[in-house]
């Protein structure tokens, strides 16, 4: 039996670094595609998560205002321990509710007021703007989430009122969430 060899390619040292760096550089293209993706999935939940909480906001606000935050803000006729069996249901299962309702009330509380001192740093900015679609932009967040219940507008009443069509309106409130956004969570486009 005769045995032949089979031709084969022989990877010089020449070749097998080109084939190493275009690897690696697939490698580094297909990581910084991840990243990138990762980067506008990241700003879609900001996005999400802005309009979330203003839409929530007033909500929050009073939640923040009403809750429970310590002993000393219980009444006198009703003592701490009545409220902690009050709101644990006489179940012994629920011990730590208190605490955490606590925990829950001062981060809303915190919560709320970085989101106030956002809204009024944005409202600032807008008011010294030479712009006047800044100005628009502010009004378009106020009449949809911050003025009260009886005050909000739909886009097409701020749009009237604006005296511009309402695609201008839609276009300033996806502006004006996107700044308020890098505001609420630190991100800057």
């Amino acid at each position: 039996m005769n045995k032949k060899k089979q031709p084969g390619t022989i990877l010089t040292p020449t070749l097998l670094k080109a084939i190493s760096e275009a690897a690696a550089q697939k490698g580094v293209e297909a990581y910084k595609k991840e990243v990138e993706s990762q980067k506008a999935a990241a700003k879609d939940r900001r996005y999400h998560d802005t309009r979330l909480l203003l839409e929530r906001y007033k909500g929050l606000e009073e939640h923040s205002k009403e809750a429970v935050q310590s002993a000393a803000q219980v009444e006198d006729d009703l003592d701490l321990e009545e409220l902690v069996d009050m709101m644990k249901g006489y179940d012994e299962r629920y011990e730590a509710t208190v605490p955490s309702v606590m925990k829950s009330a001062a981060y809303t509380r915190t919560l709320v007021h970085h989101v106030r001192r956002m809204l009024d740093f944005y409202k600032r900015c807008c008011e010294v703007s030479q712009k006047p679609e800044d100005t628009r932009r502010y009004r378009v967040i106020y009449f949809s989430y911050l003025a009260e219940l009886e005050e909000q507008l739909t886009f097409q009443q701020i749009a009237e009122q604006e005296m511009v069509d309402i695609s201008t309106i839609y276009k300033d409130h996806k502006l004006a969430l996107r700044q308020l956004s890098a505001l609420f969570f630190g991100y800057f486009e």
